[in-house]
């Protein structure tokens, strides 16, 4: 009969699922003998966000209503505001998952 978990067997589950994902991703991040630098994780990053807000005329983005200012993308923000003249145009929606 297994026991119900407690606070400690959690804590201890949850630092091991954090230690391998960290030792997964230290592995998958690993390139030819050297390892990937954020910048490069960045650069095909913003090469797609730039071909999505090129083909798009609205861009949308997603914010959780619990914590609007957290997981904003001020990135995406700045780059649709410099091409209004293009016509592009931002919109915000809020999105809260009830519980």
């Amino acid at each position: 009969m297994e026991s119900r978990p407690t606070f400690s067997t959690l804590v201890k589950s949850a630092a091991e699922a954090e230690a391998r994902h960290a030792t997964e991703n230290l592995s998958s991040s690993v390139l030819n003998g050297q390892l990937k630098t954020k910048e490069q994780f960045r650069k095909p990053y913003l090469k797609s966000l730039l071909k999505v807000i090129d083909e798009s005329d609205i861009i949308i983005l997603v914010l959780d209503a619990r914590d609007p200012e957290g997981c904003r993308s001020r990135l995406v923000e700045e780059e649709v505001r410099r091409r209004v003249i293009e016509g592009k145009r931002l919109v915000f929606a809020m999105n809260k998952i009830g519980e």
